[in-house]
């Protein structure tokens, strides 16, 4: 019997059939999915439905939750959902969209994933963030928002809130028991973006701090109005003993004493120190070619202060040093200016050096060489962010007059022994092959330094990472990059730990040879020989590794009127010389114990 239906051929039939049961499988699950084991969740979600119908947004959220502590359903999750973000309390609701989602895609339901993905992408761009920043010494300050206790991680974090009203609340008791206080309702609107900065201000304001408040035009500007300094300066006292040792026989002991006085109220700042180096040195590269080894001690000295003129800081210094042969004296001074809300500081400085060069146990009034060195840096300071520094720099040194080491001598070789002549040979090898003539290391009397710097500083919840890099070259070939990592840590109140690792690369002086030879001459007479010849390692192709550990002891408050603390340091550095002769690598260890006071 024919039907309505066109003549199909059987084949085709069957597939039509197939096809046509496979779909009502799918509804038929689908219809299984969306079934209810308990009657009264059922009830309890046409209820909601029916109140979001009604406009009664607050019902649909209550008979919501309602159902769904009943029985768990991914349809009332994202109908709750609605009802919560027509009540203000998006982030609730987008959870609950997201929780929807997640089970369609389980259960492979595209009704619900397209009606899921939709609410979520609805209210994501209507979530609001607050950042909540508090001053640097944050130590005993307890902040809240909308009565809830903030975590310290949390500070100088992006949080997402709902839009609406939010009071935050910060507090804090110094340790004279005055109480500091702060206090902000907040109104967000949807998708704001908000930063909370606390400015603790005392309970019991004065007249002067009130109307220094109302004219302030920034937080800094506030800050300041409420901070009750004492007028006298804050002095800070520094005992240190370091010392150094490595495996070319080189020893040194510093003890050294800082001591600043500032006024935070004044704007100016004095400070001053003075360090001992008691060196012994028997450097293989020394005493191989005949120069003793020697003991002598180094006496430095430094002055410095700074004024601030507003939203101008100016600086100066002065440093002496003196040893035996040595003696270098330098003056300098800096200036910088705060801007954009001190977002923004550029820096720029100058220093003039001047030293005189002479040989051990001769006086200067019968030997002695100048070196005179102009020094320009200049920088700028960028504030990223509440919790980020950027700092930028460049230097430019000129130097003119002595460099070479009058106590070094070079050794030479024929050009025919020359290339047996390998990185790290020992004294005897050398002596074996070189040529008769020693003369003294010769380096040029010029020489323009270029190095160009940042430094990223970024605060975490309990720690500071600071990320350096610097890249120098000069006009003498050398070619360098030092890579600088610390991350300093706060374990507690009282407790700072600083790991750091540094590695740096570079290559050798342009007239630095493994082993010189003669431009003419024979082995034993009529030598012409290069104008500039040194052995010094250090301006060798050359990479270098270090790694330490700073520690700082708080014995007593930080709110304390006198803080005592105790500070403990070491290092390890390990070289690489690729082109030098006597030594191939140098490990060195560096050792200090610090008591610092401050007033």
């Amino acid at each position: 019997m024919k039907g309505w239906y066109p003549t199909v051929p059987h084949p085709i039939r069957q597939s039509l059939v197939l096809v046509l049961v496979l779909v009502l499988v799918l509804v038929s699950s689908r219809a299984s999915a969306r079934g209810w084991s308990n009657p009264r969740a059922l009830d309890l979600a046409r209820e909601a439905i029916d109140a979001k119908k009604s406009g009664d947004a607050e019902l649909c959220v209550e008979k919501g939750r309602a159902s769904l502590l009943l029985e768990e359903h991914p349809y009332v999750r994202l109908h709750l959902a609605s009802c919560l973000a027509a009540t203000g309390k998006l982030i609730e609701a987008l959870n609950g969209a997201k929780e929807s989602l997640a089970a369609a895609l389980r259960t492979a339901d595209e009704d619900l994933r397209r009606s899921a993905q939709q609410r979520v992408v609805e209210l994501l761009p209507r979530i609001a963030h607050v950042t909540i920043v508090v001053p640097t010494d944050a130590s005993g300050i307890k902040v809240t928002f909308d009565s809830i206790p903030v975590r310290a991680s949390l500070l100088h974090v992006r949080v997402a809130v709902d839009p609406g009203e939010h009071v935050v609340v910060a507090e804090r008791t110094d340790a004279k028991g005055e109480k500091y206080r702060y206090a902000e309702q907040l109104t967000l609107a949807d998708g704001q973006d908000e930063t909370v900065a606390i400015v603790l201000r005392p309970q019991n304001l004065t007249d002067a701090e009130r109307l220094c408040a109302e004219a302030a035009t920034s937080v800094r500007e506030k800050v300041a109005c409420f901070e009750r300094s004492s007028e006298k300066p804050a002095v800070r006292i520094a005992l240190e003993a370091s010392a150094y040792t490595d495996t070319t026989a080189v020893h040194v002991f510093s003890p050294s004493i800082d001591l600043s006085v500032a006024s935070p109220t004044g704007g100016w700042r004095i400070s001053g120190s003075y360090l001992v180096d008691v060196l012994s040195a028997a450097s293989p590269d020394i005493v191989s070619m005949a120069s003793p080894a020697y003991r002598e001690t180094r006496h430095a000295a430094s002055l410095g202060g700074g004024y601030r003129l507003d939203v101008v800081q100016l600086d100066a210094h002065g440093n002496v040093s003196s040893e035996p042969d040595y003696l270098s004296r330098s003056v300098g001074g800096a200036a910088g200016v705060e801007l954009f809300d001190k977002s923004v500081t550029p820096r720029i400085g100058y220093d003039f050096a001047r030293d005189r060069i002479g040989i051990r146990n001769t006086p200067f009034s019968q030997y002695s060489r100048s070196l005179t060195t102009h020094t320009v840096e200049a920088g700028v300071t960028f504030v990223l962010s509440a919790s980020t520094l950027l700092v930028t720099g460049a230097y430019l040194g000129l130097e003119r007059g002595e460099q070479s080491k009058l106590y070094r001598y070079v050794p030479f070789f024929d050009a025919a022994d020359a290339p047996s002549v390998r990185p790290g040979a020992g004294a005897k090898d050398v002596n074996d092959v070189r040529l008769p003539i020693r003369p003294r290391e010769n380096v040029p009397r010029e020489r323009d330094r270029l190095a160009v710097g940042a430094r990223v500083n970024h605060r975490f919840a309990a720690g500071t990472l600071r990320i350096e890099e610097r890249l120098y070259g000069d006009t003498w070939g050398i070619r360098a990059t030092t890579t600088d990592v610390r991350y300093m840590h706060d374990l507690g109140e009282r407790l700072r730990v600083s790991p750091h690792v540094r590695y740096h690369l570079q290559s050798g002086a342009s007239f630095y040879r493994l082993a010189y030879t003669p431009l003419a001459g024979d082995r034993t007479t009529n030598y012409v020989l290069p104008a500039f010849r040194t052995t010094d390692r250090e301006w060798s192709p050359m990479t270098a590794v270090s790694a330490g550990l700073d520690t700082r002891i708080a014995l007593t408050s930080e709110r304390a009127s006198v803080r005592h603390a105790l500070l403990l340091g070491g290092e390890v550095m390990r070289a690489w010389y690729f082109e030098s002769l006597f030594l191939e690598h140098r490990t060195a260890v560096y050792g200090t114990v610090g008591f610092e006071v401050e007033l």
